[in-house]
């Protein structure tokens, strides 16, 4: 996102260059409100498979070599996390096989906008409070 006024560098002898094995996270996960909406555990598992994606946001670990990268994960919160990223329409999993925990993760590209769920809530809260009074 361009700035009005560029910023200057604090250490120019320490700019960061994009290396061949480049990740990257979409800015509009914290501009669009998707951040908002996510628990620890979904950031750490989107953040865990940004680094390890393709160009196409594919990516194949298995569970057991998930966990002992990312030791704080525990296999509850892995499938928890991983379940709510696929409601949420930003990640796909196809397992290897039926009933298989290990397969290949995909990435999705971000929906247009993230509804924050606080202002359904007051939405929400204010249309009961209408009908009430």
């Amino acid at each position: 996102m361009p700035l009005k006024k560029p910023l200057l560098l604090i250490n120019p002898h320490a700019i960061r260059r994009i290396p061949p094995s480049f990740a990257w996270l979409d800015h509009r996960l914290r501009s669009n409100g998707f951040l908002e909406t996510f628990t620890p555990s979904e950031i750490a598992l989107y953040f865990f498979l940004a680094l390890a994606a393709d160009q196409q946001g594919l990516s194949c670990w298995r569970l057991d070599v998930m966990q002992r990268t990312m030791p704080a994960f525990h296999f509850h919160q892995f499938h928890t996390a991983r379940d709510a990223l696929m409601q949420k329409r930003l990640l796909a999993f196809k397992p290897w096989s039926q009933n298989d925990p290990d397969g290949v993760y995909q990435l999705l590209a971000l929906p247009a906008k993230q509804q924050n769920k606080s202002n359904d809530l007051q939405t929400s809260l204010a249309n009961v409070i209408k009908s009430v009074s």
